[in-house]
């Protein structure tokens, strides 16, 4: 089987006119078929609004870093399917990913025969290849990001040792709910029995939601941010932030690592909260000094990711939802409060595009709106609509390659992709295949 072909046909189940159905009954049941792979190793199993993919990211540094071996999940990817499946860092190869496959795929065709409620998704197939390929590889533990909410994600068939929930603010409202509380609810939905449970800063509403679903569930121990944990001593540079750890039995002063943007400082502290449950649910001691070093190296690509190509300074930020826009102002106003920044953005129309068109309008000195690469983002011109309310040195170029371009013959100082991941990897598959003139 080719690679592409492969890939067009799991890609297909996840385009608009193939049919998915929230819930766990498909995903239980090509697990199962498959012998329950997700049983052999220890799990960590984080969810939330934002951040989740930087915890994710930093526990399989850290973990690795101790000698390790560690197979991560997450989504969506920026250039190539393969970095949503990981080992110890490396993406699984395309040899790998068809022979994954390739041994599921009968049973995957007989689910498929007993209707269109019953054929696995496109999520739910790479979840399902993940999982057997950790087991394959024989992992010593997988940290698994969810996809979507919690409760209904296809990545809960796994019965986690750790829980992790970074944060909770609007976004999917139509899918998750228009209240944090229900967006709470849904994200406490991968809470197990037996669970220790890690949580960043929540707001009290949404955290008596979660506290609640803990108790009723019968969570082991709780970790949470500001009770139990948290950072002190933050201090920004580019590519080599530093920050205080202050935990429940330890205290790690002068922690450096590259990955930049002031969130990171949370993600880090609930990074390291969570490595103290691992240590207290399997009574064991990593190393703080191999710690170090993890995070010494540990960056997010995309997440306020800072390259300097041929001279211009550019930066990388899947600001996807309000939250992260107002993350990303914040981000702005530590590492570069004086330069001229302009900015190549491209939102989803389900996003809440009205106030963050406010928060960009507020950041950026010039504009260039454009088309985000998928179904989501039919009709930029309706996002552009929405910033003509706001900035008057704004333009429009339907061609995300042109509008990059475009952006780079501007004078500035600072050069910003962003509103959604989905530009970001596009532009980056574009600069890595040379498609762009810089």
């Amino acid at each position: 089987m080719e690679f592409n072909k492969l890939l067009e046909y799991i890609y297909q189940r996840g385009s608009a006119n193939f049919k998915v159905k929230l819930g766990l009954e498909r995903i239980v049941e090509l697990t199962k078929r498959i012998g329950n792979p997700q049983k052999n190793y220890k799990t960590i199993h984080v969810t939330g609004t934002n951040g989740k993919g930087s915890v994710t990211n930093a526990l399989s540094y850290i973990f690795r870093y101790q000698g390790m071996k560690v197979g991560t999940f997450t989504s969506p990817h920026l250039v190539s399917i393969n970095e949503r499946i990981k080992i110890n860092g490396e993406n699984i190869s395309d040899e790998d990913f068809i022979q994954t496959f390739l041994e599921m795929e009968h049973e995957i065709k007989e689910m498929d025969i007993k209707g269109e409620d019953y054929a696995p998704s496109f999520f739910e197939i790479t979840t399902a290849m993940a999982l057997k390929y950790f087991e394959k590889q024989k992992v010593d533990i997988a940290i698994v990001e969810v996809g979507l909410g919690g409760r209904l994600d296809a990545t809960n068939v796994i019965d986690s040792d750790i829980a992790v929930i970074t944060s909770i603010s609007k976004d999917h409202v139509k899918t998750l709910g228009d209240s944090l509380e229900k967006i709470a609810y849904e994200k406490a939905g991968i809470i197990k029995k037996d669970n220790y449970l890690v949580l960043g800063n929540i707001e009290e509403k949404p955290k008596k939601v979660i506290l609640e679903r803990a108790k009723e569930v019968g969570v082991k121990k709780i970790f949470e941010e500001g009770k139990d944990y948290y950072s002190s001593n933050h201090r920004f540079e580019i590519n080599q932030n530093t920050m205080d750890y202050n935990g429940v039995n330890v205290g790690i002063k002068d922690l450096v690592f590259k990955a930049n943007g002031s969130f990171q400082m949370g993600n880090i502290a609930t990074t390291l909260a969570t490595i103290e449950a691992y240590q207290s649910k399997f009574n064991v001691n990593l190393s703080i000094d191999s710690t170090r070093k993890a995070l010494k190296e540990f960056y997010w690509e995309g997440r306020f990711d800072y390259s300097e190509i041929n001279g211009k300074k550019i930066v990388f930020d899947g600001a996807h939802n309000f939250s992260a826009t107002e993350q990303l102002k914040s981000s702005v106003g530590i590492y570069f409060p004086e330069q001229r920044k302009i900015a190549l953005i491209g939102i989803l129309e389900d996003k809440d595009y009205i106030n963050m068109a406010k928060i960009f309008s507020s950041i950026f000195d010039k504009i260039i709106i454009t088309t985000v690469p998928t179904e989501r983002g039919k009709h930029p011109e309706l996002i552009f609509e929405e910033f003509k309310k706001h900035l008057a040195d704004l333009e429009f170029i339907s061609d995300p390659i042109e509008g990059f371009n475009k952006l780079l013959l501007e004078k500035s100082d600072i050069y910003f992709v962003t509103g959604s991941l989905y530009l970001v990897g596009k532009i980056k598959e574009s600069l890595f295949n040379k498609d762009l003139v810089i």
